[in-house]
């Protein structure tokens, strides 16, 4: 353990050395952050807690595994079943066991979004499971598993949906596949996974599009009171038609777009476009990011700085050491200003001074949100070891 902490103090001494204008290069100081920061990173994720044995809904604790049970006597409502196939198509996964032919449904979350398995287990049946143990730099996650004649049930009723995931659906409403044909059903559920595939038939609504925002979407808000809707998906066909009902709705603002990192995405930026927007996903059922949405519709000029925060903070250890602080929303406001008057430079001269002036400020900006990101990841393993997490060391 000392020798762990002697490696974190090691790293927050260079980070507060870096720091000092005078001393390398800022181009030297960035790439001895960045390799410090990996450091830490690959530090926080050896950290590992005591796995779950419950988990707490409302004021009522449930112990784990929680039990599977068989399906209630009546279908959800349209809206319900709507959401969780909306839910599914996002999060939810069909899985063969070739050597079996058994196949399960199950959909995972983090620990708190552990509601939406409960819908599922509520309407559907099945059992909820401990998925991943909670490190230094993700939560807890349970699962949703259905296996069985509660399965068979289970693909039936969500079969009445037409969404991305219902070929495979309608093979897991089949039940256990004879071992003449597991090596085909196999293939073909592979091929249904593929990212160009395009269902024969698809429904969209508002609560297929609430469950599939909770399972796939997120919710930030700006440093200068704006809001950010965007939702994620490898294959491009369910975001086109995502988009097409939006449009259709008169919700024009949103926008498809490809990720630079490969991927699509479905964003939309404009106040009151998103705002629309949350009021009809929370009328259809939004559970997994109620708080935000609810939180996002409260936002103004005035209080935009609290309500960022809280949403920041129900928004889980995702990417949550690269948000940027107040300071840096200001350097990245001045690093837009100054880019907008470079496109309006009277002349060359004037253009190679802005120009400069950007490509400094731009450095110090890059610097700055490493120093920050390194102080962040001292205090959340720091955090982790108090809270009794411990490092899972090399064998």
């Amino acid at each position: 353990m000392l020798f762990w902490l002697a490696c974190i103090a090691a790293a927050w001494n260079v980070a507060c050395a870096s720091s000092s204008p005078f001393r390398v290069p800022t181009s030297r100081k960035i790439e001895r952050l960045k390799r410090h920061c990996n450091r830490l990173t690959a530090l926080q994720k050896q950290i590992r807690f005591a796995p779950l044995d419950s988990f707490t809904l409302g004021d009522k604790t449930y112990k784990l595994p929680l039990k599977a049970v068989p399906p209630p006597s009546h279908i959800p409502a349209q809206q319900e079943l709507e959401y969780l196939v909306g839910f599914f198509d996002g999060d939810g996964c069909v899985t063969m066991i070739k050597q079996r032919g058994s196949i399960s449904l199950r959909v995972g979350q983090a620990l708190d979004s552990a509601s939406v398995l409960m819908r599922f287990r509520d309407s559907l049946g099945g059992g909820i499971y401990l998925e991943r143990v909670r490190t230094g730099a993700q939560q807890a996650s349970l699962q949703w598993v259905v296996c069985s004649t509660t399965m068979q049930h289970a693909a039936r009723v969500l079969c009445k949906v037409p969404s991305m995931q219902r070929a495979q659906l309608q093979i897991a409403a089949a039940g256990t596949i004879i071992e003449a044909d597991r090596s085909d059903v196999a293939q073909k559920l592979k091929q249904l996974k593929q990212n160009d595939h395009v269902p024969a038939r698809f429904h969209c609504s508002w609560p297929y599009f609430a469950g599939f925002f909770d399972a796939e979407g997120s919710i930030s808000v700006g440093g200068c009171a704006g809001l950010q809707l965007k939702v994620w998906q490898k294959n491009p066909f369910v975001l086109q038609e995502l988009h097409s009902f939006l449009h259709s709705r008169e919700l024009t603002k949103w926008r498809l777009r490809l990720m630079s990192g490969g991927g699509n995405a479905l964003e939309c930026t404009q106040l009151a476009t998103c705002k629309l927007t949350l009021r009809h996903l929370l009328d259809a059922g939004l559970e997994v990011k109620q708080r935000q949405a609810a939180l996002a519709l409260s936002l103004t000029f005035d209080n935009h700085k609290q309500v960022r925060d809280k949403v920041l903070a129900l928004n889980g250890l995702q990417n949550k050491n690269d948000i940027l602080d107040d300071a840096g929303i200001e350097r990245a406001k001045e690093i837009k200003s100054l880019y907008e008057k470079c496109r309006r430079a009277s002349s060359q001269q004037e253009w190679e001074l802005l120009q400069a002036k950007l490509e400094a400020l731009r450095e110090e900006h890059e610097l700055e949100k490493l120093i920050t990101k390194c102080v962040r990841l001292r205090g959340s393993i720091r955090h982790s070891l108090q809270m009794d997490g411990g490092f899972m060391l090399p064998s």
